[in-house]
């Protein structure tokens, strides 16, 4: 649940920013170059926060709202109100990750567990390298006691942002249950 709060936080503050962009913007490589090479939490803070504003940018004044709003519900753990916001939101802008992404998190919110994981798939399938998306889908297989698949959701977030201390921590723990402690 910290996770979500989270989530919905940063995508509160994400909301308020200018929007003009999408989740192909070519700002994107350098800041997932940087992002893999920074030594350490503390340095990797705000480049994934520029990672955030770029993915919370839309091509749409109305998305951008509907987004604002829908962030807002979140917020607010107003689970209905978020759902239909980005609900509409991707029938305007089905092409527009981070509404993927948002909509997974009020499904998660709601105890929706299959409908979430339709919507970080299709999240995954817009931008792959959602390293916060991956870290949702372990969370939901791990959820689900599907260990294997919520450890190579969790590997595949450290791949593309290896300063994810919780979920370093989690991958950690589930590494130990599938393998067993050696001596």
């Amino acid at each position: 649940m910290a996770m979500f709060r989270f989530a919905a936080a940063a995508a509160l503050l994400f909301a308020l920013l200018p929007a003009h962009a999408a989740q192909d913007d070519p700002r994107l490589n350098e800041l997932f170059d940087a992002l893999a090479k920074a030594p350490s939490a503390k340095m990797a803070a705000p480049i994934e926060q520029e990672i955030a504003k770029v993915w919370a940018e839309s091509k749409s004044p109305t998305t951008d709202l509907l987004y604002l709003r829908g962030a807002a519900a979140l917020e607010s753990e107003d689970a209905d109100l978020a759902l239909k916001l980005f609900e509409t939101m991707t029938v305007l802008e089905p092409n527009f990750a981070e509404g993927w992404n948002m909509l997974a998190n009020v499904h998660l919110m709601r105890d929706e567990t299959t409908q979430a994981i339709v919507d970080v798939r299709r999240t995954l399938e817009l931008e792959p390298r959602h390293y916060g998306a991956l870290a949702a889908l372990g969370q939901i297989m791990e959820s689900l006691g599907d260990t294997k698949a919520a450890l190579a959701a969790y590997d595949a977030s450290l791949k593309i942002n290896p300063n994810q201390d919780d979920v370093k921590q989690s991958a950690k723990t589930l590494r130990r249950k599938i393998d067993g402690d050696r001596i």
